[in-house]
C-alpha cells in the first residue's frame, strides 16, 4: 500500500534510504529522488505533488560542493528522522 500522507511517504523514504546505505547499492538517481523529496518534507510542501512532479532535471547546473553539503544535510536529517520515529513507535535506539 502506497501511503498518502507526507508522513507516511516520508516515512517510505526514510525506509528506502537507508536500505540504499546498507546495502552500498549504487543508485544515485533513487539518492537524488530522496533528497529532493526530504527538502519539500522540511519546507513543508505537499510530497504527493511532489513526488509527482519530480524530474531528475533539477539538478543540472547545482555545484558539486552545493550536493555533497546537501547529502550531508540529508545523511543527518535522516538520522534524526529515525530517532524521532523510534521514539514514536517506542522503539529503543
Amino acid at each position: 500500500m502506497v501511503s498518502t500522507s507526507n508522513d507516511g511517504i516520508m516515512t517510505e523514504y526514510m525506509v528506502g534510504y537507508w536500505s540504499m546505505k546498507h546495502q552500498k547499492v549504487e543508485r544515485p538517481t533513487k539518492l537524488l529522488e530522496t533528497l529532493y523529496i526530504t527538502e519539500k518534507y522540511q519546507a513543508g510542501e505537499d510530497l504527493r505533488a511532489a513526488r509527482s512532479a519530480y524530474d531528475h532535471a533539477v539538478w543540472n547546473g547545482v555545484p558539486v560542493a552545493e550536493m555533497d553539503q546537501r547529502l550531508a544535510d540529508l545523511d543527518q536529517f535522516m538520522r534524526d528522522l529515525v530517532r524521532e520515529r523510534a521514539a514514536q513507535w517506542g522503539q529503543p535506539h
